[in-house]
């Protein structure tokens, strides 16, 4: 590659740009994570659902950009906690985009479907009444408990995307979605388009074929089959995979990546809409902000090389 930065991109640079057009979105300004804890029940459960939630933590905070990530755990997991914090979200009218993790046991009675919390659950209802207020179509929800197909009706909307980890509210087994989930989040075998980035669309078609493996390994009648709802599964990144680039605390470079992460970030509002957009108008749109993009690469690529930065 080019040491100094120039308009003039060889095949390699040109290929990357190329490339750019088929990364999954990720929302780099405004994007909220929320990840639920609820109850294990009992010592082995409660450890594995610790665990997928450190998982599904690390894995949010190795999104670039103005990411905030809340988790609500143990005793701070109620239903008045879910509540509030999403009545801030909405009061603060300044998410553009939301994943919701709910990690733990779900019920369902014919009628309602419970997620299991200390205190009073969190219905059904209290669910998708939180995620309307909230203001924004970019929304991802993700919930590996029991019965959590029971959702899908009342959460799924044109422009959602939604994994569960059954197909209806009859499947009340405590599920293997979430750890298989989880562990996709860090995997390159997740990674199946080798961009280094996990989209919801990976994570869950590498959690639903390992929970199909495990019964059929078994000889097991499957007790759960995970269900995605939603068109745009592979726009939205849930993880970064490897090292981020360490950022320095001052001079051109700094300028350099808060130009890139705008960039990005326009680029990834872009994606997001394309739905909206004729091809003529999306590539007319598009392809200035990738070439712009390739240019800024090719710069803190030059200015790092006469640091002498690795």
């Amino acid at each position: 590659m080019a040491a100094t930065p120039s308009l003039e991109f060889d095949l390699n640079r040109l290929w990357c740009i190329a490339a750019l057009l088929t990364l999954p979105a990720v929302g780099l300004a405004k994007h909220h994570v929320v990840i639920v804890q609820g109850l294990g029940g009992d010592p082995v459960y409660s450890g594995q659902f610790t665990e997928q939630v450190t998982r599904i933590e690390a894995a949010a905070r190795s999104l670039p950009g103005d990411t905030a990530v809340h988790v609500l755990r143990d005793g701070g997991a109620t239903r008045e906690a879910f509540l509030a914090l999403f009545s801030r979200l909405a009061e603060a009218a300044e998410a553009t985009q939301l994943t919701a993790y709910f990690i733990g046991h779900g019920s369902y009675d014919e009628h309602d479907y419970k997620f299991n919390l200390p205190g009073p659950d969190l219905t059904g209802a209290d669910i998708a009444g939180a995620l309307d207020e909230v203001g924004t179509d970019d929304i991802v929800v993700v919930n590996t408990s029991s019965a959590s197909g029971a959702l899908a009706e009342l959460v799924n909307k044109d422009r959602r995307v939604v994994a569960l980890a059954t197909r209806s509210g009859s499947e009340r087994h405590a599920t293997r979605f979430g750890g298989f989930f989880a562990a996709a989040l860090a995997s390159d075998g997740a990674d199946t388009d080798k961009n280094k980035t996990v989209s919801v669309g990976e994570a869950f078609r590498f959690a639903a074929r390992q929970v199909a493996d495990y019964f059929e390994g078994n000889g097991q009648l499957a007790t759960e089959h995970p269900v995605l709802h939603g068109e745009r599964a592979d726009r939205f990144v849930l993880a970064r995979l490897g090292k981020p680039a360490p950022r320095p605390v001052a001079g051109r470079l700094t300028a350099l990546f808060e130009q890139r992460d705008t960039l990005s970030a326009d680029i990834d509002a872009l994606r997001l809409r394309r739905d909206e957009l004729s091809v003529t108008d999306y590539q007319a749109q598009l392809m200035p902000k990738l070439v712009e993009l390739a240019r800024l690469e090719a710069a803190i690529e030059a200015e790092e090389e006469a640091r002498g930065d690795d």
